[in-house]
């Protein structure tokens, strides 16, 4: 099954061509758009430490409703789904621990449909009613033959490593990423440019194949350091950041971004089908953010206590190599993550902004609607967002868990 490859291989130079995508014969123009405020109000909170039935102990997933009459939470540590009203109440659950159907031993992600939700769980996909009713399980292979380091590299990225989320689209093809344990961990091949890709697999006659849709740039994405006492180790680069992606569920597609290293402040995004083509390409500037020398220091301060550094704080030879370690760049990349809403947009933090739970939001597709901007409380990761509210999890003082909903609002003036 050979399908064409959108490759979002960066360059290890300085001048990454604008569009490096082999499914994009033109280059993306960057568009610099307005930026709208927005507000977020708490007004919905979910969570009880003390009584009742909303303790939660490990969300992974909230989905509302688009209409906001139901919010869906998948815990992993409780292995269920349970389904609320925003106030509070709940009216339904799905899930509990087993190899049964409907039951879970390590969910994640959850995805909510106008009809239906999905929970995926190791080798399968359980789809449920609105309601918590199992419809059916689909199951699928965990991956293709034993990973094995002498493989060729092409052998090797053709296995689902799930470590980010995984997804099933309309037709019951999986998409995962093929990251491979050692390449997370640092140990990148030198004699290529390191990527990691995003693979499909679907069946064919009852027999399962994998295709490729995008590979995801881990270049320069680990430093690599001569510890006098560990030896060589390879820590994460403070502002070199690796391709990141979303899988969608609701329209089929792949979502993928990354910062151009060459232009600051720049974050590519890129939509792709499930036959491997560009659907858009859009860059959008966003306010550089400099790197400063105390953002140098900050980094070499937080990497030390990993290299064996005391409570007295690294030696001034350990702050030296950790720094010649690091590639520093003039800027900040756009961003660390993209996480891609039911509601079609994309959210994401700007990294180095000095307002920490900064957040932006940009639209699906090549249009140029304003970006809108909107801080968020401290202690609060949004997860979904529907026409009023976006929600997600606060973790109060003690680290105890509850699903917030904050009204979105447009900032007067």
């Amino acid at each position: 099954m050979t399908k064409r490859i959108a490759t979002l291989r960066a360059l290890a130079a300085w001048t990454v061509p604008a569009c490096a995508l082999a499914a994009c014969a033109d280059e993306a123009t960057v568009t610099s758009v307005a930026i709208e405020e927005w507000t977020a109000e708490p007004e919905f909170e979910i969570g009880d430490q003390l009584e009742g039935d909303a303790l939660f102990g490990r969300i992974h997933d909230v989905r509302p409703a688009a209409d906001g009459s139901r919010v869906y939470v998948l815990d992993t540590q409780s292995l269920e789904v349970t389904i609320w009203t925003p106030d509070g109440t709940r009216i339904g659950r799905a899930g509990g621990r087993g190899e049964g159907p409907g039951e879970f031993s390590d969910p994640g992600p959850l995805f909510l449909f106008d009809d239906r939700f999905q929970v995926g769980d190791h080798s399968r996909y359980t789809t449920f009613a609105l309601e918590g009713e199992v419809l059916r399980t689909d199951g699928f292979p965990p991956g293709v033959g034993l990973l094995d380091r002498n493989m060729d590299m092409a052998t090797q990225r053709r296995s689902f490593t799930f470590i980010q989320d995984f997804a099933m689209f309309a037709d019951g093809s999986i998409g995962a990423l093929g990251l491979l344990p050692w390449v997370r961990d640092g140990n990148v091949p030198e004699e290529e440019d390191p990527a990691v890709p995003v693979l499909r697999a679907s069946q064919d006659d009852g027999a399962w194949g994998i295709d490729t849709l995008g590979l995801l740039s881990f270049t320069d994405v680990y430093a690599t350091l001569d510890h006098p006492e560990i030896g060589e180790i390879n820590p994460v680069q403070p502002w070199i950041r690796p391709d990141h992606f979303q899988m969608d569920p609701w329209n089929s597609t792949v979502v993928i971004s990354r910062s151009l290293r060459d232009q600051p402040g720049v974050l590519e995004l890129i939509e792709i089908s499930l036959a491997g083509d560009t659907i858009w390409t859009r860059q959008v500037q966003l306010p550089p953010i400099p790197v400063t020398e105390d953002d140098v220091g900050t980094a070499v301060d937080e990497q030390a206590p990993f290299l064996g550094a005391d409570s007295s704080g690294p030696s001034p030879m350990l702050r030296r190599a950790i720094r010649a370690s690091y590639i520093i760049p003039s800027h900040w990349p756009a961003t660390n993550e993209i996480r891609l809403m039911s509601n079609g947009e994309i959210w994401f933090q700007p990294a180095g902004h000095e307002i920490p739970t900064m957040w932006y939001a940009v639209r699906k597709g090549e249009d140029d609607s304003p970006i809108r901007s909107v801080v968020l409380p401290e202690r609060f990761r949004p997860l979904d967002v529907n026409a009023t509210h976006v929600w997600g999890i606060r973790w109060d003082e003690l680290d105890v868990q509850y699903v917030a909903g904050l009204r979105l609002a447009r900032a007067v003036g």
